[in-house]
């Protein structure tokens, strides 16, 4: 135990050491902002305190630090890349930075990091980087000269995020499903699918309709702005949303069928 805090205290694995306080402190400000504490239980100790300055302070941390240092990496390898090939993957501009945007934006998709938030991929990249580097420098840096350890610790202090990125890939899929983004059916998208009338009938300040949706289906509020025979079963056609009135405008689908066809004889 105290060679591994030995090791996480000294370099290189003192900088993701650091990055991973941050991650903690960022995540501890997390969970007591969703505890809600500011809810006037009496404590004074918390009065005053602002769950979501202190998220939002934190979380900008996490991702300056954490971009600084993963964008240093980059640039040194992007400046190497471009002194061994004399410039010759530059694009019209003359800076090279479309191909190596293109290239990351790759390396994402294909790594399926897009599926959950980016604190979430920082967070995960830092903590296996810390410990990819702790366990690469216990395993290889003893009894080695002074010389050799400063130069093998830069290797993995830039190794390890490269090593910790399919780790986060992998650890990152099974919590895509948490983070995905379900979008509400709005009332306009439900403006000309067919419904069922399941009251006994529909006026201008009654009814209601079923919808099938692919699951459950829905109940909603539909009327008729003109006196029709309509009964339980019809089925009708959603045309408009009234606002005042809360409810669905339909029209008989039976109705706007024989007007179609009328209208295209008379053409």
């Amino acid at each position: 135990m105290s060679e591994v805090l030995a090791l996480a205290l000294s370099f290189p694995g003192v900088v993701y050491t650091v990055l991973l306080g941050v991650v903690l402190v960022y995540w501890l400000f997390v969970v007591f902002g969703a505890i809600n504490l500011g809810d006037g239980s009496g404590d004074s100790a918390l009065h005053g305190f602002d769950p979501e300055g202190a998220i939002g302070a934190a979380k900008g941390s996490l991702e300056g630090a954490v971009k600084g240092t993963l964008q240093g990496h980059l640039d040194g390898v992007t400046d190497a890349a471009g002194h061994a090939d004399d410039g010759s993957h530059v694009n019209e501009s003359g800076d090279g930075h479309g191909h190596e945007g293109s290239a990351v934006a790759a390396l994402i998709n294909a790594l399926h990091l897009r599926s959950v938030p980016v604190t979430v991929i920082l967070s995960l990249i830092i903590t296996f980087s810390w410990l990819v580097c702790t366990i690469a420098m216990q395993l290889v840096s003893r009894d080695m000269p002074a010389g050799s350890r400063a130069l093998l610790g830069w290797l993995v202090l830039v190794g390890s995020p490269l090593l910790a990125l399919p780790l986060t890939s992998l650890s990152a899929r099974p919590l895509a499903k948490i983070f995905v983004h379900r979008r509400a059916t709005s009332h306009k998208d439900l403006i000309g699918k067919t419904c069922v009338v399941r009251t006994g009938t529909v006026t201008s300040t009654f009814g209601e309709a079923s919808l099938e949706d692919g699951g459950a289906g829905l109940v909603l509020r539909v009327r008729v702005d003109r006196e029709l025979p309509v009964k339980r079963g019809d089925q009708m056609l959603i045309v408009e949303w009234d606002r005042e009135r809360e409810s669905f405008l339909v029209e008989p689908l039976d109705m706007i069928e024989r007007d179609i066809l009328r209208s295209k004889d008379r053409v």
